[in-house]
């Protein structure tokens, strides 16, 4: 449905780029994992003895500089309100709290639609979370920080800000605001343009996610909080709890690599063989995720991994 006389193009009807997508894949000698790993984000980020790291980051984004960040973010639990009473709990990948402010940093691999607009919901749900002040209640202002290991044709910025708002640019409300990390942009920059060319944000932002140690020291060099996090990492990586839980992610990302999971097929393809093929996929992933809730994986990472929304997984079983 859309507003008569209105025209407009929606950001998931770009055309995926596939240009420098990161895969998750089996560390080489002198690598540390990923950010975009599921489970180096947890180590790394859902930690609140580590809380510094993802504090870094966010000094970088948000107007308050890092001590003053340090000594006011909260990790609270990532849990979203449910909808109804019998929904199960979903939760966010890291949501933080600073001075009333909700923070939400999403990690996503998967460039569906689903992906994104379950994102939308967790903010949305964020922001209905009503705070008491005195004796009247007010909405929590909701940032979501969505890293995104995909991009879009004809969307050039690394950085993609989204407010409620009119054609005059008037906002609507501030309390939401959704802003949009592009990996591959950040990664096609550094390799056409080198190191030189990154400001403060971008190196923070290729340190976290590229498994290189060597390109991670280089990059944050002089950053006392970041050059912790690498060597952090590295020791996390080498830990065989973290090793385990690695090498399934990698098997499974593998899997749903061989399985046909890349967005998009090459142009020409008639639309009869695309329907095809999207149906073969979602049969598939319904098998690959009934094979993860066997083994007691997280439905949120199994969304990630398939696609799948939280209740089409919950319906699985």
């Amino acid at each position: 449905m859309k507003i008569r006389g209105e025209i407009y193009q929606e950001l998931y009807e770009l055309e995926r780029d596939k240009e420098q997508v990161f895969s998750i894949k089996e560390l080489n000698k002198g690598e540390k994992a990923s950010l975009l790993s599921d489970i180096m984000f947890k180590s790394m980020f859902q930690n609140d003895e580590r809380i510094r790291y993802s504090c870094r980051l966010l000094s970088h984004l948000l107007d308050m500089e890092y001590k003053e960040l340090l000594s006011k973010i909260k990790l609270v639990k990532n849990d979203v309100n449910k909808k109804y009473n019998n929904d199960k709990n979903e939760r966010c990948d890291y949501v933080a709290e600073i001075d009333g402010s909700i923070i939400n940093i999403e990690i996503n691999n998967n460039s569906s639609v689903t992906t994104m607009e379950r994102n939308l919901e967790y903010a949305s749900r964020l922001y209905a979370k009503k705070t008491k002040v005195g004796t009247k209640y007010r909405y929590t202002q909701t940032i979501q920080f969505n890293i995104n290991n995909f991009a879009f044709k004809g969307n050039e910025d690394i950085i993609d800000i989204y407010y409620m708002q009119n054609k005059r640019l008037i906002k609507l409300t501030s309390k939401i605001i959704i802003v949009n990390i592009y990996v591959p942009k950040l990664r096609q920059k550094y390799y056409n343009e080198g190191i030189d060319s990154l400001n403060e944000l971008e190196r923070c932002i290729l340190a976290l996610i590229e498994p290189n140690i060597k390109l991670s020291e280089e990059l944050i060099m002089g950053d006392k909080v970041m050059e912790d996090y690498v060597k952090e990492a590295v020791e996390v990586c080498s830990e065989e709890s973290f090793g385990e839980s690695y090498d399934k992610e990698v098997a499974l990302q593998e899997q749903a690599r061989n399985d046909g999971y890349e967005e998009g097929l090459s142009a020409g393809v008639e639309k009869g063989l695309e329907e095809g093929i999207e149906k073969e996929k979602v049969i598939r992933s319904r098998e690959i995720a009934l094979s993860m809730l066997k083994e007691n994986i997280d439905v949120n990472v199994i969304a990630k991994c398939t696609g799948l929304s939280i209740e089409e997984i919950n319906n699985l079983q």
